[in-house]
């Protein structure tokens, strides 16, 4: 029986549209690195081979960095594809693992929304203050903006993943590899 199959139908179906959202994320992710990839070698081209480096490079490497970094945020948050070191496996094993992993899922959810919010309030700030890039004059608010919305998604994601271990009382939901640690 797969994992999703224990699930509540309402919660498969939005575990099932979380996952087709984290993978829109995913997607956009890739497409940010594959310009940052091209923004590079176009770069270098021109700085080496015709002295002329592209205009606002370091701005447009650094948003773009900050765009394949939080655009994978959700996806992370959703499928617990955080590095973890496992030095304690005994701590995630029945139902003590089962508390744990839920009083984890309520902490990060909880870090999580205080990190957006912090966030947000230095967009509205960037909004209200008109500020931009250096170079590009970029406005930063739009910049900051993606990167609260996506903060805010990923601590919806880590909250749901939260519910379905909530919803599952001392089964450990897979972790980043999909192995599950069997019940005692």
């Amino acid at each position: 029986m797969s994992d999703v199959d224990n699930d509540h139908p309402l919660i498969a179906r939005l575990n099932s549209i979380a996952s087709n959202m984290a993978d829109l994320c995913l997607i956009v992710a890739c497409i940010i690195l594959l310009w940052l990839v091209g923004l590079t070698c176009v770069d270098v081209i021109g700085r080496y081979f015709f002295r002329s480096p592209v205009v606002g490079a370091t701005e447009l490497v650094q948003i773009s960095m900050a765009g394949t970094i939080f655009f994978t945020l959700p996806a992370m948050f959703l499928r617990d594809d955080q590095v973890v070191v496992d030095l304690f496996s005994f701590v995630r094993q029945g139902w003590f693992g089962w508390i744990v992993s839920l009083i984890f899922s309520l902490v990060t959810v909880v870090a999580v929304f205080i990190v957006a919010d912090r966030v947000f309030d230095y967009a509205v700030r960037a909004w209200e203050d008109g500020d931009k890039t250096i170079y590009l004059h970029i406005p930063r608010y739009l910049i900051v903006s993606l990167i609260t919305a996506m903060i805010y998604l990923s601590a919806v994601f880590a909250g749901f993943r939260g519910l379905r271990m909530m919803l599952r009382p001392g089964c450990v939901l897979p972790d980043e590899t999909g192995h599950r640690i069997p019940r005692e």
